[in-house]
């Protein structure tokens, strides 16, 4: 017990630095996994190098940090456990904590000895020693220490940082029994991890992801990889950095928003160079700004200030950050002495910069220093690198396409980061136009090995230049179907559009789940939305608060959303300006976005119509079940009318409006430029004099194709002009060629339901089912004060030859069986390509499905849908035409029925 109390009493002296930092925080990455070790296979090239691995959703089980020192393995020869990890995630700090935990009693009772030992301090012991002597070395607290306390199962061997020892591992070598014979130092390591030494012994050994091939799995018990920070965990540290709530969800968002630079957030060190970087940079924003900033600017952001105060110590570590790539992130004193630093310089620049430059002091009060990261280092060294190649007056694209070359050919990935920030300085000191032949090359490069990692590579670089990098050569491809990079086919083409989407993290919808719908959590997912293409914020308790974040993702070029869907939210005018304010940015992109039922006025839709003026992007525009009325038309006309105004559909149902906005309709209709194809203005008091004018507009010039006036107040006498429309065939004409093809109004679909048109109505528009040149397909008479009177007009619409309808509602009028009777004439005909027909609730009964039986039999080749659900109808009826439902020779596939 003694030897174990004063082994206890070292580690807490030893540690006591970290017992300090660990009383400010005690966040340590708790993302720790199982991986399978029965198979040694090998990895495929994705994850050979270690920050490549930090891209992929890990199929392992998570494993508790306790497991790794328990000691439930009696029964197997095997007792080395390793625990990988990428350089800086936390390996040493989790031993370190551990062993203090079990140094301070806090857990772990079942150890009755650990001995913590640094790979890099191995390295100093040049000559031979017993495993007794290598521990005295490291504790000489335990001069009493032998064999007898050693041989027992309770007993742990730390072995950290295989990665930094400077001898290869042989496991061929001769074997060592007995702690009191002398050895080399890495014999002993070797003779420990095979059993030799201590057999009851447990070894854990860290290494980082590039060594730990030294260890054959034939050797180990288990393998566990430390994942780094968790979402939670990063923000948790942002907080601790930065302090401020409101900064911290600003600066947080800059990483979220670009996959790559979330991914390395999860290492310790760079989440801390991130949010250090970040917390001056967001600072002096008011209200949100969601440009994305890249890797390279970041550490700018964190390192150039320094750099200018600091110049001769910077321009010396630069040069051996460049000398030292792929070695060990271990320098000793002559490392540094050897390129003009002095201990003395470096301590001073260590205690006051120690994100760049940090020490560590060991056996025999040897001091080594690191890079605060080894992406630390990559930065410096690009900069070195771009500054020698001037200095020598190279040519630089040249160079950095020799570079290019190696890092594809180097399947460990040494030099990644290091492009990677050589892209980014080139943007950042102006030293390559965008048109140079360097990026071209990188394009191809892509396009070539467009299955491999290294589009990945490539492609950050390419976003360290240009954040929409690609972007323009895609869209061309996607519009025209062309490349404007020759030699690569529509498969290239493809791959690359699918390749883009998984490395920005690109999904298709976002959607709030119901339980946390509000303000503060739409702005904690506003990097989630910048990456969704349709944003479905529908009922999601949304006020005014949300939208400066929205209108920031709305203008940032980067974004990728597309369709915003607001409805049933509430906003202020306020809001709504704060909104246009983003879509009138000339970077947004939004084509589709819906604001019905937000309880919006009349003022709002000045700055709608703003938008619309400027943002000719933008195809539709819901502004449904809000109270604008008139005067709100009025004032989004401007837009409507304005000649850069690309709107394609506009829904306004129920705002409110009457006769007096359809003069501004009619006019928006007529206009040549007018590219409006859907309109709704059902549940507005139009009337008959309203929707007069709206004919006239689209009988003037009109494109639309879609029109739903329900509910609008139209009656029979309405009808007279819109059959005007239905009727009309208009000669085109164009500046060059004079008289054109003959062609009707355009119209598609109309919804003329629960207005009282009547009977005089329907035969008003039935000349214009018969219209050679006519596009209806579509008509919606449901609730139309409907008797069988008008049904002889349907009839013999459907059987005119000119007749293309496929789609007709009549439900809810008083056809009777009456009316069914003289529609049997016109859908028996051949001519009638009906493909759906709802009579739902028309006072119907078996005799008319009788009618209808038997048209189907005589014209079996259209109609799919049958609705007939409201009427009385026998079951021996329904029976047969459920028949015809199984039978091959007819459509029908779906009918709707109900018994009485």
């Amino acid at each position: 017990m003694a030897l174990q109390t004063c082994l206890k009493a070292a580690l807490r002296s030893k540690y006591e630095s970290l017992d300090e930092a660990f009383s400010k925080s005690s966040i340590l990455p708790s993302r720790l996994c199982y991986q399978d070790i029965r198979y040694n296979y090998t990895e495929p090239e994705f994850f050979q190098h270690e920050y490549r691995r930090l891209d992929r959703s890990f199929f392992f089980p998570d494993a508790p940090l306790a497991d790794i020192l328990s000691c439930k393995c009696q029964h197997n020869r095997n007792r080395t456990v390793i625990t990988i990890g990428v350089s800086g995630v936390g390996k040493t700090t989790m031993v370190q904590s551990c062993a203090l935990d079990w140094a301070k009693d806090k857990g772990y009772h079942s150890i009755s000895f650990l001995f913590p030992l640094t790979f890099w301090e191995l390295n100093l012991l040049k000559d031979r020693l017993s495993l007794i002597e290598l521990l005295q070395t490291f504790y000489p607290e335990l001069k009493e220490l032998d064999a007898s306390v050693l041989n027992d199962d309770g007993v742990w061997f730390i072995l950290d940082g295989l990665d930094e020892f400077q001898i290869q591992l042989n496991f061929d070598c001769p074997a060592v029994s007995d702690v009191s014979e002398a050895s080399t130092v890495d014999s002993l390591v070797t003779n420990l991890i095979r059993g030799n030494l201590l057999p009851r012994a447990h070894i854990w050994v860290t290494s980082r992801i590039s060594d730990e091939y030294q260890i054959p799995p034939f050797y180990l018990l288990k393998k566990t990889e430390l994942r780094g920070f968790s979402d939670e965990e990063k923000e948790q540290h942002f907080r601790m950095v930065i302090g401020d709530d409101d900064l911290v969800n600003k600066a947080i968002n800059h990483v979220r928003i670009l996959r790559s630079l979330d991914s390395l957030c999860q290492i310790p060190p760079i989440c801390t160079i991130m949010a250090s970087a970040l917390k001056d940079h967001v600072k002096g924003q008011k209200g949100f700004k969601l440009h994305p900033l890249s890797l390279t600017e970041i550490y700018n952001l964190g390192f150039g200030a320094l750099e200018a105060k600091h110049l001769p110590i910077f321009t010396k570590l630069k040069k051996v950050a460049l000398l030292r790539m792929g070695v060990q992130n271990v320098m000793y004193e002559d490392d540094l002495s050897g390129n003009g630093i002095s201990v003395e310089e470096a301590l001073s620049f260590v205690e006051t910069f120690p994100l760049v430059l940090r020490t560590e002091t060991g056996l025999n009060g040897t001091t080594v220093f690191r890079f605060g990261h080894l992406s630390v280092q990559e930065f410096l060294a690009a900069s070195y690198k771009l500054e020698d190649i001037k200095a020598q007056k190279m040519n630089l694209s040249s160079c950095i396409q020799h570079q290019v070359d190696e890092v594809l050919e180097n399947n460990e990935g040494v030099s990644d980061l290091l492009l990677r920030f050589m892209f980014g300085l080139i943007k950042e000191r102006m030293l390559l136009p965008p048109k140079d032949l360097l990026f071209g090359y990188v394009k191809k490069k892509i396009l070539s090995k467009i299955s491999s990692y290294s589009t990945v590579i490539l492609f950050h670089c390419l976003r360290e230049y240009d954040s929409q990098a690609l972007q323009e050569e895609v869209r061309f491809f996607q519009r025209y179907g062309v490349s404007q990079i020759p030699g690569f086919s529509l498969m290239h083409w493809r791959d690359l559009m699918q390749r883009i989407r998984a490395f920005e993290g690109i999904r298709e919808t976002f959607e709030m789940e119901v339980s946390v719908r509000c303000d503060d959590k739409l702005i904690k997912n506003i990097p989630a939305i910048f990456k969704s293409r349709k944003a479905m914020l529908k009922f999601s308790n949304l006020t005014d608060k949300s939208c400066p974040a929205l209108a920031a993702v709305l203008s940032s070029k980067e974004s990728f959303l597309r369709e915003l869907d607001l409805g049933y939210n509430s906003f202020s005018t306020s809001g709504v300006q704060e909104l246009a304010e983003g879509l009138n940015s000339m970077t947004c992109r939004l084509k589709i976005l819906r604001l019905q039922g937000c309880g919006l006025t009349a003022e709002t839709c000045q700055y709608l119509s703003q938008c619309l003026m400027q943002h000719q992007i933008l195809q539709e525009l819901d502004l449904s079940s809000n109270g604008i009325g008139d005067r709100g038309l009025k004032l989004l006309s401007h837009g409507l009318g304005s000649s850069s105004c690309r709107l394609q559909t506009l829904k306004l149902y129920c705002c409110g409006l009457t006769v007096l906005s359809c003069e501004t309709i009619g006019e928006a209709l007529k206009s040549e430029t007018s590219t409006l194809l859907e309109l709704n203005l059902s549940n507005n008091s139009l009337k008959d004099a309203g929707f007069k004018i709206i004919c006239e507009g689209m009988y003037a010039w009109c494109s639309l194709q879609k029109l739903n006036v329900s509910r609008c107040g139209i009656t029979g006498a309405g009808c007279r002009y819109l059959a005007k429309v239905l009727c009309s065939i208009s000669q085109l004409t164009d500046g060059w060629m004079g008289v054109g093809e003959w062609q009707a109004v355009e119209l598609i679909d109309l919804d003329l339901s629960m207005n009282h048109i009547g009977d005089k109505g329907v035969k008003e528009i039935s000349p214009g089912l018969m219209n050679p040149l006519s596009h209806l397909k579509t008509l919606n008479l449901s609730y139309c004060s409907l008797t069988d009177s008008c049904c002889a007009e349907l009839a013999s619409g459907l059987m005119s030859k000119a007749n293309i309808l496929s789609e007709l509602d009549l439900s809810h009028n008083n056809l009777q069986d009456k009316g069914v009777k003289k529609l049997y004439i016109g859908l028996q005909s051949p001519q009638c390509k009906l493909e759906k027909l709802s009579l739902r609730t028309c006072g119907l009964t078996s005799r008319s499905v009788q009618f209808l039986t038997s048209a189907l039999k005589l014209n079996p080749f259209y109609l799919t849908e049958l609705h007939l659900v409201g009427n009385r109808l026998e079951n021996s009826e329904i029976r047969a035409l459920a028949e015809l439902t199984k039978n091959h020779k007819y459509t029908l596939r779906t009918i709707d029925v109900s018994v009485d």
